[in-house]
């Protein structure tokens, strides 16, 4: 069980994350849109299409990783943050320090990479 000091502790460090995530997100978004523009040499075009596969697909990443932040946060707001969804045992603080949206206790994670 986390204390109230740790609870607001890792509330800032997910609200900071998710604000980090949805930056890039925008940004990619943005450069998504400049990145439509039409070339006529060929190897221009590729390099072009190229880059745009790159940004959709950081854009993406950026998206799931704001939709883990925020269900993390909302385990948070739940009372249910640091709590393995496995075993129910509690996670490790320095897991949590190091992965403040897992899910899983390492034991459980070790056994499911494995499984």
């Amino acid at each position: 069980m986390l204390s109230a000091k740790q609870t607001v502790h890792f509330k800032q460090v997910l609200v900071t994350r998710i604000a980090e995530q949805e930056s890039i997100l925008a940004t990619a978004q943005r450069e998504t849109r400049v990145a439509v523009a039409r070339y006529a040499d060929p190897a221009d075009q590729a390099a072009a299409e190229y880059e745009k596969q790159s940004l959709v697909h950081k854009a993406a990443a950026a998206r799931q990783t704001v939709k883990t932040l925020k269900q993390a946060l909302e385990r948070l707001r739940q009372g249910s943050f640091g709590e393995c969804a496995e075993c129910g045992g509690d996670i490790e603080l320095k897991r949590l320090e190091a992965i403040p949206w897992a899910r899983y206790c390492v034991r459980c994670q070790e056994a499911r990479e494995q499984g």
